[in-house]
């Protein structure tokens, strides 16, 4: 008698039904459009709201209200120490006080060590109210900066939120009083180095810095949502009543960044606090074009709603108290959150549903072997997201170097962003057609969980605000492939197991990137290419059967053709104009020792106008002006202006020399040009040793102030003012003391054929030696 062995099932008869039918087919295309809306939605939920008039209630923020003081706030450019930011502070303390408070001006010399450079001191003047609460556990500090850089007036960056935080006293006072104290203080001289909140931190008026809790507000643009990026301390709880635009994973990734804000000061003091900000139209940012025109009122009505709701929380919460951090996302509309202390927890536990698949797949036809292959694949595919993202902005910037001044002169980002998405998706269905000829689509779609789990747990530990991306698509999607494993091969449940990852998926890694591709811009657009290609991935049974190559060759032709049309259209709408303007970057620089006048520049010869006054380099000119080493710089000879003011130093007592130790103390005034915004002071290090410094009666840690040599000691005076900084300097060594000092000025001189900036351009965002003359002159002592 001969038995006859029967064939197992293949893994594709097993894990889903082949072919599908009709009904199947119907269902795809039904999931796939229910994740079209859901993803609309979820972006949609981003965007401001439409701005409320004037005649909004008291009690609410109205965005007009608001905005009808800006004029009197960001009308010009007035950087610290500047009249304009003199007169801007006064009509905040009129402001002020005609809403019933009694604000002061906090004067003082505060000192600051930036993360990348030498010590910033300057002469700031804040100005603060304080509100009593009526039985205060602690205190609400609302914080903006009144000050803009030089070269810009500064509308959205920060004069829309100073006029927000006086619309926000405003509708305190039409509330009843709040349990904690609630501060009010506009900050000076932020952009120059956040000098404005150290000297408030310096004066000790906070009190128990444990027991306030800031809500900053800042801009990194002109428009777009008001993103709470950034929280110190467990404040959760106010940011979910406020029903605030959030992510843990942009607080996660801001800490890793060399960015700073007046909170980056605060709680380095101990402060808890949030720092809310819009992020788009980040080309204008730190340009003349952030103006009173370019300000959106429904970014300001969402970044007033949002502070306001939080200032009200905190106000009534127990400040004594210490709120557990937590992870926390924003989801239509609404504030999700849990503790932080279930990241790892969870993403253990995603990991042990992928074993359990693994391991219990196999009886059901689930080839290990195959999923890891998926896995391992996948990598290319990621990897081409990121040659995407890199590789096009450095095409785009050999095209059209104008656009990689700064963070990025790309006025409208999102078709460029379109294109690299379409190129991806490609990229996608070429992997999975390559895929599915080797697997089934259970193991293809486990494989690309394996790298949602492994991204769970590296990010569980290294960046743990952002965990949650990728731990719920892949609880889910494993879980749901977990609980169909025993249904029937034909089963309608096999389709939604397969794209059970889509959506948390698309719920969560949509938002995030395009609030990402906001925030950093195009040059680092490889990070919401990835975002989208995990997203795409989770979506590619949809479109199951595998489609014949003749399909396959068509639907690439069209992505590439999409890709094309997206790149045209980006390249039109990203043409400059005078509402739009190509950057350029210009700087004259006297150098009085030897007499020369020249051309500086951080961009190359292509540019308009100034491209023709710019005959040497890239070269480094650290030597002649320190205050720029380490930066390549295009020059070229220049005219000689005939009044180009220049810094002065003079001894103002005699030397006094330390009989055993032979140290000398050399005290000395130094005076800077009228309108200087700052000024730099360098000693030669080659023949001596700075041992120590005191700077307008503050000392200035030595060891903090070393830099490369021959200029290896220096600092920097913002905001100086015309009365001059007085210097002492505890140094020892052999022959006269060199100091090399440097000053800026807004604005280029005159008789020295400088050029006009035609239609179509505009000088780049500071510090990009935006149309400033900069004197040097070197002292002996």
């Amino acid at each position: 008698m001969t038995i006859q062995q029967q064939t197992p099932p293949s893994p594709a008869a097993q894990l889903g039904p082949s072919p599908p039918t009709w009904h199947q087919r119907a269902g795809a295309a039904a999931i796939a459009l229910v994740l079209l809306l859901i993803g609309t939605a979820s972006v949609w939920s981003l965007q401001p709201p439409s701005p409320r008039p004037a005649s909004a209630p008291r009690t609410d923020f109205s965005a007009e209200r608001a905005l009808a003081r800006i004029d009197d706030i960001a009308a010009a450019p007035h950087p610290a120490g500047s009249a304009a930011a003199a007169d801007v502070r006064d009509y905040l303390v009129r402001e002020l006080r005609r809403l019933g408070t009694r604000p002061t001006v906090q004067t003082r010399v505060a000192s600051r060590l930036p993360t990348d450079g030498y010590p910033t001191l300057g002469r700031v003047s804040n100005v603060y109210v304080h509100v009593p609460g009526s039985k205060p556990t602690g205190r609400v500090l609302l914080v903006a900066h009144y000050d803009s850089v030089p070269t810009g007036p500064g509308a959205s960056d920060d004069g829309a939120n100073v006029a927000a935080v006086l619309e926000i006293v405003r509708a305190l006072r039409s509330l009843p009083q709040a349990r904690n104290d609630i501060d009010v203080l506009f900050t000076d001289a932020e952009e120059l180095g956040l000098l404005g909140a150290q000297g408030f931190v310096d004066s000790g008026v906070a009190g128990d810095p444990r027991r306030v809790a800031v809500v900053n507000l800042e801009a990194r643009g002109v428009s777009g949502p008001a993103l709470m990026f950034q929280m110190e301390g467990g404040l959760t709880s106010a940011v979910a009543d406020a029903d605030a635009v959030t992510t843990s994973f942009a607080g996660a990734v801001y800490s890793l960044l060399p960015n700073d804000t007046d909170l980056t000061v605060l709680a380095a003091d101990g402060m808890r606090g949030i720092n809310l900000a819009f992020m788009g139209g980040v080309a204008n940012y730190h340009t003349a074009h952030d103006d009173i025109a370019h300000v959106n009122a429904a970014s300001v009505q969402q970044m007033g709603d949002t502070a306001l709701a939080a200032v009200r929380s905190l106000g009534a919460a127990d400040l004594a108290e210490d709120e557990p951090e937590a992870t926390y996302f924003s989801l239509f509309g609404t504030v999700v959150s849990y503790p932080a202390w279930l990241t790892l927890p969870l993403a253990l536990a995603a990991l042990g549903t992928l074993v359990l698949v693994l391991v219990r797949g196999r009886r059901h036809g689930l080839r290990p072997s195959r999923a890891g292959l998926a896995a391992g694949s996948f990598t290319a595919v990621l990897l081409t997201a990121v040659g995407i993202g890199f590789g096009g902005w450095w095409l785009l910037t050999a095209l059209q170097p104008a656009y990689g001044f700064g963070i990025g002169a790309v006025y409208d980002p999102e078709p460029y962003l379109v294109a690299g998405a379409l190129l991806m998706v490609a990229a996608l269905l070429v992997w999975y057609r390559w895929a599915r000829r080797r697997m089934s689509p259970a193991e293809a779609t486990t494989g690309v969980l394996g790298w949602f789990v492994a991204l769970a747990l590296v990010s569980a530990v290294l960046l743990p605000g952002g965990a949650y991306l990728f731990t719920w698509p892949a609880l889910i999607g494993l879980g749901a492939r977990a609980a169909t494993l025993h249904a029937e091969p034909r089963s309608p449940l096999h389709v939604l197991a397969a794209v059970a990852a889509a959506l948390p998926a698309t719920v969560l890694l949509l938002p995030v990137a395009v609030l990402v591709t906001a925030a950093v811009g195009l040059g680092l657009s490889a990070a919401p290419l990835l975002m989208l290609t995990l997203l795409a991935a989770t979506a590619l049974p949809l479109v199951e059967p595998r489609p014949s190559r003749r399909v396959s060759a068509a639907l690439g032709a069209s992505l590439l053709l999409g890709t094309a049309a997206a790149t045209v259209v980006a390249a039109s709408l990203n043409g400059y104009s005078n509402d739009n303007p190509r950057p350029v970057s210009l700087a004259y620089a006297w150098e009085a020792d030897t007499g020369t006048a020249s051309w500086l520049s951080r961009g190359g010869r292509e540019q308009p106008a100034v491209g023709r006054l710019l005959t040497a380099g890239p070269s480094r000119l650290d030597d002649r002006i320190p205050s720029l080493s380490g930066a390549p710089l295009y020059h070229g000879r220049a005219l000689e202006a005939r009044d180009v003011p220049e810094p002065l130093i003079r001894r103002t007592a005699p030397d006094e020399v330390a009989p055993v130790t032979g140290e000398r103390t050399v005290r000395l005034h130094l005076t800077v040009p009228d309108d200087a915004f700052m000024v730099d002071v360098f000693a030669d290090t080659t023949r001596h040793t700075v041992r120590g410094a005191t700077v307008d009666g503050v000392d200035v840690d030595a060891a903090k102030a070393a830099l490369a040599e021959p200029w290896g000691w220096g600092f920097r005076y913002a905001a100086p003012s015309d009365k001059g900084i007085d210097l002492t300097l505890r140094t020892k060594g052999d022959g006269p003391l060199r100091l090399r000092v440097l000053s800026a000025t807004s604005g280029l001189p005159d008789g020295v054929d400088a050029p006009r900036l035609p239609p179509g351009t505009g000088w780049a965002g500071f510090p990009a030696l935006s149309g400033q003359t900069i004197s040097v002159r070197t002292f002996s002592f």
